[in-house]
């Protein structure tokens, strides 16, 4: 059977992967694990967050190209040799909405572009009228012209909404000011208005703030690729001058929602993975994880409980080490 491959990796790379993750679950699940076996899991476990990591960085890189269905496809094979793995499963979830957000642009851009050869249309209909008179052959023309108008307009605000949504208030008024005009007179455009007053409010706020309020994009690009990278910490930080230098950065929302996809995923699986050698009385290695997980996220309560358990029980035990034994 021709085995399945990773473009941008070595042929055998899926299946490297899946080995790996087969025996660190059998180690993991190893009652007392030897100081060898204790090296060989951390090593496993850093080459598989190591595979993830390049993964992730493969196809943000073939996204940048717009090679949509080609970084969805390497997200589609890692996935299938790491069934479990949160953060791939994550990464491609984003994928797929910015993938939507993408498509929802190009298909809009469309619509914009009907719309206005439409309106570039109508005198040349108002001249055949003029032409050829009212009679039945021009008014099934001239009633087939309107309802692609109406077609086209109902188009446009459908996606106007959405970029309403996103706070895209320039796309959403220059597809809302088209469908105005396709609709015409003769229809109730109290939506249209509605949305069109609304847009031109958050346009007219937007020119008012201080032009030393400017966009860092070289935050964003920082941040992005540190998130692609898997650098949490690094991300932390590029995320923290984002909010202070460009706090209206359009970016800035869905960055800190990816920033805290992926920092819950690494906590959750830091805890996870803890709470296992805690359980197999690995109680040093448990208590590494979970400070290291700390240094992510050093608020969070689960983690700082379980430290404090782990650091008591290995004060008790040092404590007992040493003392003299007790007699019966």
């Amino acid at each position: 059977m021709k085995q399945q491959a990773l473009e941008g990796f070595p042929p055998d790379a899926l299946q490297q992967v899946r080995r790996q993750s087969a025996e660190l679950d059998r180690l993991q699940k190893l009652d007392i694990a030897t100081p060898v076996q204790q090296q060989q899991i951390k090593q496993l476990h850093s080459g598989l967050r190591q595979f993830e990591r390049d993964v992730i960085r493969a196809a943000s890189r073939l996204e940048q190209q717009d090679d949509w269905r080609g970084a969805d496809g390497i997200f589609r094979g890692a996935t299938g040799a790491l069934p479990d793995s949160q953060i791939l499963s994550s990464a491609r979830q984003q994928l797929a909405e910015r993938r939507q957000l993408r498509e929802e642009l190009v298909r809009m851009d469309l619509a914009i572009h009907r719309g206005e050869q439409l309106l570039k249309d109508a005198d040349a209909y108002q001249r055949l009228r003029q032409v050829k008179g009212p009679g039945p052959l021009t008014w099934l023309e001239l009633n087939s012209y309107h309802r692609k108008c109406r077609k086209s307009a109902k188009e446009l605000q459908h996606y106007a909404q959405r970029a309403l949504e996103r706070r895209d208030y320039s796309l959403a008024r220059r597809g809302l000011q088209i469908a105005q005009r396709l609709y015409g007179d003769d229809y109730q455009q109290d939506d249209i208005e509605r949305d069109l007053a609304l847009a031109d409010r958050q346009l007219r706020r937007a020119k008012r703030q201080p032009a030393k309020a400017s966009f860092d994009n070289g935050a964003v690009k920082a941040l992005q690729q540190a998130l692609d990278a898997g650098d949490l910490l690094g991300a932390r930080q590029h995320l923290n001058r984002l909010q202070q230098r460009s706090p209206r950065h359009p970016q800035l929302s869905p960055l800190q929602s990816q920033f805290r996809t992926q920092l819950n995923v690494r906590i959750e699986t830091a805890i996870k993975r803890g709470n296992d050698l805690y359980s197999q009385g690995d109680i040093d290695r448990a208590l590494d994880v979970w400070r290291e997980a700390k240094t992510l996220d050093p608020d969070n309560d689960e983690l700082l409980t379980n430290i404090a358990r782990a650091e008591k029980v290995l004060h008790n035990l040092r404590a007992l080490s040493v003392s003299p034994s007790a007699e019966f």
